[in-house]
């Protein structure tokens, strides 16, 4: 007893330094170089709430949309991620996706070790389920949401197998206020709640247990600096992602994305095990379950609530069929899992040390290389931006939607006030619908696409090299191209007006204008 008492001791730790190096490389291979588009307005937005220590309730920065009602629903990400740039820059946005992604992954590693009650299991659903937010992840307030719905689902699967208690309700008010100041979708954490709590005994009981959960984490949503109004946001956007299918994160998923792949395998996978141990998640999870997928598949930004919700239903199958089944039944999936564990669990520690002390390893490289170029310039259009402004070229600027945020992050002053209005930028509840239509019409090149310009009425135009508005820009003869961060498709460009170029006695030179010519 005694021997085996000090073996215990002697190995857990090996086996959750392991556990820990593991969680902290799988969240670092899906971090990459700082490049998300809307982080720039978020940052924006929180030097704005920074020095006017409030939140706004109009609209300051979109010259379509000045003085229009506007909630900044992620104010308390908006204000981390300002305080990063403020105190640390670039550098410290990359420390900070740095840090998110290896929090995401311990939050995975550890909701899914607790439904299925398996660090092993968990270990393993951990690396997929944050694998399988590869494409996704980037730095931007809903990054947190996904470690908050993990969480809500664990706290509901909790209530379900063990009833309500102060401690768990408390936790999903936490669940449900964070999430509501964090980020619109808060509804997402409601439903999951709900349908969660849901078991198929004894109905009533669990219906009313179902009802109180749900109840307590809406209560926690309204206690906001707009006192729950985020919700009326969230009705008047709810339709966007199929309104707004031109933008990358709304389009439908397809099976060449690394995403997609993720969840077909995990619908296979629980197909598959419910036939062969006739183990069936609950009418509620199911709904859930194929609510999520559904939502998925429609709009490639919902995928990793799908990821999640799939990697929660293994975990039932692990801790309600694997473990309390025999090697006498007819169930080779659950016994190959079974086997996987005992041959893990055989390693000596000094095995699972040297694993651990190579992720760790593996893990400074990564982190060194993401510190030492922490922007991904080739999709922020700094370049860009650096030439309008060294050159001083003329405002206004008509730029594409998902550049709108960087304009603005570079065209405000330090207390988030604009210098210069953005035509457009990544905020969808504040781009007017007929400015998007105009967008959308340039955008596709359609026979239309002029409207947009006359609109902005530009003297600069910033967008991304191979696209329609481009080759327009190029026939039309009224535009010169001044500027190129490349020749790729995606490589920002910039053009001016052509009587701008003529007057600006060669300070700049343009592919399509020739200022010897006078053509």
């Amino acid at each position: 007893m005694t021997v085996k008492s000090a073996t215990l001791v002697r190995v857990e730790p090996m086996r959750v330094f392991l556990w820990v190096s593991l969680a902290v490389c799988t969240g670092l291979y899906i971090c990459a170089r700082v490049a998300d588009p809307d982080l720039w307005w978020h940052i924006v937005v929180g030097r704005w709430i920074l020095a006017h220590q409030a939140v706004p309730h109009q609209d300051y920065w979109n010259m379509f949309a000045v003085g229009q009602p506007w909630r900044a629903y992620s104010w308390s990400a908006e204000i981390v991620l300002a305080l990063a740039d403020r105190w640390f820059g670039a550098t410290g946005l990359a420390a900070l996706q740095i840090s998110l992604a290896i929090i995401l992954a311990a939050v995975f590693f550890f909701t899914s070790s607790i439904i299925a009650r398996d660090r092993f299991m968990g270990g393993l659903l951990g690396v997929y389920t944050t694998v399988g937010c590869f494409n996704n992840y980037t730095l931007r307030p809903q990054v947190v949401v996904w470690m908050l719905f993990a969480g809500a689902i664990a706290v509901s699967d909790s209530i379900a197998e063990r009833g309500s208690s102060k401690k768990r309700l408390w936790l999903l008010f936490a669940i449900g206020c964070l999430w509501a100041n964090t980020h619109l979708t808060a509804a997402l954490g409601l439903v999951a709640v709900f349908l969660w709590s849901i078991q198929s005994a004894a109905p009533h009981v669990e219906l009313r247990r179902a009802l109180v959960a749900s109840g307590v984490f809406f209560a926690g949503t309204l206690v906001t600096p707009y006192y729950g109004a985020e919700w009326l946001t969230f009705i008047a956007k709810g339709g966007h992602p199929l309104k707004y299918q031109l933008i990358a994160e709304f389009q439908p998923a397809t099976i060449l994305q690394y995403s997609t792949v993720f969840v077909v395998l995990q619908v296979v996978f629980l197909v598959m095990v419910s036939f062969l141990g006739r183990h069936v998640p609950s009418l509620g999870r199911c709904a859930l379950a194929g609510g999520m997928l559904m939502a998925g598949l429609t709009a490639v930004k919902f995928l990793p609530f799908a990821v999640i919700t799939l990697s929660a239903l293994i975990a039932l199958w692990w801790r309600d069929g694997v473990e309390r089944s025999s090697d006498r039944d007819n169930d080779n999936l659950a016994a190959g899992f079974k086997q996987l564990k005992a041959k893990f669990n055989s390693l000596a520690p000094e095995t699972h040390g040297a694993a651990a002390f190579l992720l760790v390893c593996i893990a400074v490289i990564q982190v060194r290389d993401l510190l030492r170029t922490p922007l991904n310039n080739s999709i922020v259009p700094k370049d860009a931006v650096d030439f309008i402004e060294q050159h001083r070229l003329e405002h206004p600027i008509l730029n594409e939607f998902g550049a709108g945020g960087y304009l603005m992050y570079r065209f405000s002053n330090d207390d988030g006030t604009p210098r210069y209005q953005v035509s457009i930028d990544g905020r969808t509840n504040v781009n007017p619908p007929e400015i998007w239509e105009m967008y959308a019409a340039s955008f596709q090149g359609r026979s239309t696409w002029r409207k947009y310009i006359d609109a902005v009425k530009p003297r600069t135009i910033m967008w991304r090299q191979g696209s329609a508005l481009v080759s327009l820009l190029f026939e039309s003869g009224e535009w010169c191209r001044v500027f190129a961060s490349g020749e790729e498709d995606g490589d920002p460009v910039v053009f001016i007006r052509r009587e701008d170029f003529f007057s600006s006695s060669g300070e700049l030179t343009s592919t399509n204008c020739s200022t010897s010519s006078g053509t």
